[in-house]
């Protein structure tokens, strides 16, 4: 019944929910859209060893963070921007896990001779950004260019989506997201350099503690190293 909750609150806001069980004594977690790829593989060997299932929606922080403020029966929040988290909501851990950093990104069949930040200032180039209200939309107002941007868009898996239906030409997205797409490719080769993100989590039950407590293990922290996320 957890699940279907979520699912009615949430699916109109254009979230992503993923259920793997539908039981009252599932966890819930509500998590940014960038941890859409890697959070399935750090949370799979809870899941075996526990036996609890877990519900996941994901979406953008400003979104998430405003569903917890309106009391969401959630149990652990994985957010990109914690000041987005009303800090009067009464919380019993909260820590950091991985770090991120923006960077440029094209169709990988591009052949519009993008190279550096200052292309972000092209007219002549449909540009996607994430909206200023989310963290990857913070991050890119930071990268000191007036940014040419011609759509806003609500989280930084939108802006992969424009990309890959080809409908931009250049997008500002999290480096993990150009290893993890494989219809991007990024075009900014530059080291891992701020503007960067870290990913906080707030465990509001003691079940979302615990899970907190594995995402915190060197296990995570050797996926999260795969998939391209840095230590905070």
């Amino acid at each position: 019944m957890k699940c279907l909750w979520i699912f009615l609150l949430l699916a109109l806001g254009g979230l992503s929910v993923a259920c793997s069980d539908t039981s009252e004594e599932a966890v819930s977690i509500f998590a940014a859209s960038s941890l859409i790829e890697v959070l399935p593989d750090l949370l799979s060997s809870y899941e075996e060893e526990s036996g609890v299932g877990i519900t996941i929606v994901y979406g953008g922080s400003n979104h998430l963070g405003a569903q917890v403020k309106d009391g969401a029966p959630i149990d652990l929040y994985l957010t990109a921007d914690i000041e987005l988290l009303d800090p009067q909501i009464e919380r019993v851990d909260e820590f950091i896990f991985a770090s991120n950093y923006i960077t440029l990104v094209v169709p990988v069949d591009s052949e519009k001779n993008i190279s550096s930040v200052t292309d972000l200032t092209r007219a002549d180039l449909d540009i996607a950004v994430c909206a200023e209200e989310v963290p990857c939309g913070k991050a890119a107002g930071e990268l000191g260019v007036v940014i040419a941007a011609d759509t806003y868009e609500p989280s930084v898996r939108s802006v992969i989506s424009r990309l890959t239906l080809g409908e931009v030409d250049l997008g500002v997205v999290y480096a993990t997201d150009a290893i993890s797409e494989p219809r991007i490719t990024s075009v900014w080769p530059e080291n891992p350099m701020c503007p960067c993100v870290d990913y906080h989590g707030v465990s509001f039950t003691s079940r979302g503690s615990e899970i907190a407590a594995h995402l915190l293990s060197e296990e995570s922290s050797e996926i999260l190293t795969q998939y391209g996320f840095l230590s905070p």
